[in-house]
């Protein structure tokens, strides 16, 4: 007769190899799962452990989190409250894998996790197909893939029974890679759970998986590995700007804020700008001001009255983007004016930007002390309510 020895339990723990007591339902106290195959059980207690959880160690070191070491704990970890799972998002309210960086895993969710990282996809894939019904289509459309947290929609998925969905080009990914973009040291495929932006969408993904240094804090996206070399739309700009992947510290030509990786450029209006700074809505409808304003890549002294943003008061770099009252002759920083995306809303057109203009300055003659009360967005068209 095996007898195992268990931390979390006072007694020990006798092997059954699950074929006799067929019909006995026991449910594993580490996981939660019904037991249907070998466990370990106390029997004085009715405590069970299916023979995996039973014998996870007691400290992994997980690849995912090159940082720590997680230990297996009988519960939660804190004082208040269930910490949720790092792999699968659901409440953890058993045996967890734990680090003091606050992530957490079921004890399920770190196998799990394994054989992702080894590629075992017999045991990892319960489905293999592509979303194809309407029906499938629309149960989807909220479901995201766990390393990239993108839709599933348009593209092969493989799935785990437990509900784990993954891109198959997300499964096929290299744990290590070599980037242009940070030639000291390779890219480890992580937890972001230090919550480090992107270098290239300068976005922070705080589920899922990213490309890391750990040594250097430097984070990529997945789908950000490789950015479009070009990006060409005339609605955003009238030349087509250029990817740079060269490690180089510069001032973005569209926000004013600093950049130290990649960028793109073009060559034809010398500008350098974030990835994210070129679909910058060019005119916007804000709360903080009575008039639409446009963005422009520099103004002039003619062109404003002050030098300080509209909104934070500190002053603007004139040299570079920002968003511009051409009427009222005033500038706010960029990131100021997006600040939060109740605030605004984008005009499409400049023919649209200069009808808004002038109802609102033929309201503003017959009662020059109005102010925008509220902006609601009914389908397509936004309305203003004015006070």
């Amino acid at each position: 007769m095996e007898v195992l020895p268990h931390f979390s339990h006072v007694h020990p723990l006798v092997f059954n190899d699950g074929r006799s007591h067929k019909s006995e339902e026991v449910y594993c106290c580490a996981c939660g799962e019904l037991v249907l195959g070998p466990r370990f059980s106390c029997v004085d207690c009715g405590f069970h452990l299916d023979k995996n959880c039973a014998e996870a160690p007691v400290e992994m070191n997980h690849p995912f989190h090159r940082k720590h070491n997680l230990k297996l704990m009988t519960s939660s970890p804190y004082v208040k409250g269930n910490p949720v799972c790092g792999f699968c998002n659901n409440i953890c309210e058993k045996f967890v894998y734990h680090c003091s960086c606050n992530l957490v895993f079921h004890i399920k969710c770190a196998f799990l996790s394994y054989k992702f990282l080894v590629k075992n996809f017999r045991e990892l894939v319960h489905q293999d197909k592509p979303i194809s019904s309407e029906c499938h289509y629309q149960e989807l459309e909220r479901v995201q893939c766990f390393a990239c947290q993108k839709p599933l929609l348009e593209s092969d998925y493989i799935s785990h029974e437990s509900r784990f969905y993954l891109h198959k080009k997300c499964f096929e990914l290299p744990l290590e890679i070599s980037h242009l973009s940070h030639r000291y040291h390779s890219l480890f495929l992580q937890f972001n759970n230090d919550h480090l932006p992107c270098q290239i969408c300068q976005e922070t993904q705080h589920q899922g998986l990213i490309y890391c240094c750990l040594i250097c804090k430097f984070v990529l996206h997945i789908e950000c590995v490789s950015p479009p070399p070009i990006i060409e739309d005339p609605s955003i700009h009238e030349h087509p700007f250029t990817r740079c992947l060269r490690e180089l510290s510069f001032n973005c030509d569209a926000c004013g804020t600093l950049g130290n990786y990649i960028s793109y450029n073009c060559s034809t209006c010398s500008l350098m700008v974030h990835k994210k700074c070129i679909s910058l809505p060019r005119f916007i409808k804000s709360v903080l001001h009575d008039h639409p304003i446009s963005h422009k890549y520099f103004v002039v002294d003619n062109e404003c009255t002050t030098h300080d943003c509209l909104h934070c008061h500190e002053e603007v770099n004139m040299a570079c983007g920002s968003y511009n009252c051409s009427k009222c002759k005033f500038i706010i920083h960029v990131n100021c004016a997006l600040q939060k995306a109740q605030w605004y809303y984008k005009i499409e057109s400049k023919d649209d930007f200069d009808k808004l203009l002038k109802e609102l300055l033929e309201v503003g003659t017959m009662n020059p002390s109005f102010s925008i009360r509220k902006m609601i967005k009914v389908g397509e068209k936004m309305i203003v309510r004015i006070k």
